[in-house]
């Protein structure tokens, strides 16, 4: 089999390949352009949507501080569920990336990849809203008990509750990244068996920059990246086998 950087006759110099990249960025920006107006009209439902994670006590009391604030918080949000409607169409704009670099019969992964990849999206999406955020607002908004009482600015708590969701919408993504680098050959499971300490010690620095700057949120996403590598690497062996079948 030839290798796969002479899969084509004649490479493609870099400007082509930077010229690619651009057109593929620019089709996600306008995508999430587009579903940011989709959600425009939907933000005071948004909004609320991400306030639940928030003890009850708290709903409907958070503040701002500054008056554009709330306008801002507004795009924010919008901003933030434009993403999440474009991400179906930004997956497949990676894929078609990649697409010219692959043999023919593995360009018939394009459906499993994009299936799989936004159903962990929203699997480590829901994880994070429905389990880490309230469990870790709880946590954080009642470590000093009744000495001091929380003022929440609508700002800051829909940044950390997006970059919470998000983060771990992403990081959910890695047994499809580990599952499509297996059936191309690029990685096998005793390398990421080999690689399990160093594997750790980057699970914790990726949780440190993707969080919000606390121990506690670091902690949270690295016990569930710890998983997924786990899992990864058993994903990477089946992968292996059907590739030997």
């Amino acid at each position: 089999m030839p290798d796969r950087n002479t899969v084509h006759e004649e490479e493609l110099p870099i400007t082509e390949h930077v010229e690619e990249l651009r057109e593929r960025l620019i089709k996600s920006a306008v995508a999430v352009v587009v579903g940011f107006l989709i959600a425009w009209p939907f933000k005071k439902k948004i909004l609320l949507f991400l306030e639940r994670p928030l003890p009850p006590n708290l709903h409907g009391k958070l503040i701002f501080l500054s008056p554009p604030e709330a306008f801002f918080t507004a795009l924010k949000v919008s901003f933030f569920a434009g993403i999440l409607i474009a991400l179906p169409f930004v997956l497949y704009q990676v894929w078609k990336f990649i697409e010219p670099g692959l043999y023919e019969h593995e360009k018939r992964f394009i459906l499993p990849f994009m299936f799989f990849s936004v159903l962990f999206f929203f699997l480590g999406a829901s994880f994070a809203y429905f389990v880490i955020l309230p469990f870790g607002l709880r946590f954080l908004l009642g470590f000093m008990g009744d000495l001091l009482t929380p003022q929440i600015t609508i700002g800051s708590y829909i940044s950390f509750v997006i970059q919470m969701i998000l983060a771990f919408g992403f990081v959910f993504l890695l047994p499809v990244v580990v599952w499509l680098l297996s059936r191309l050959g690029i990685i096998n499971y005793t390398m990421l068996e080999k690689n399990r300490k160093f594997a750790i010690l980057v699970i914790f620095i990726v949780a440190a920059v993707l969080t919000p700057p606390d121990a506690f949120s670091q902690v949270m996403m690295a016990l569930p990246l710890l998983a997924l590598y786990e899992l990864s690497i058993w994903i990477s062996k089946l992968a292996g086998r059907n590739n030997n079948s």
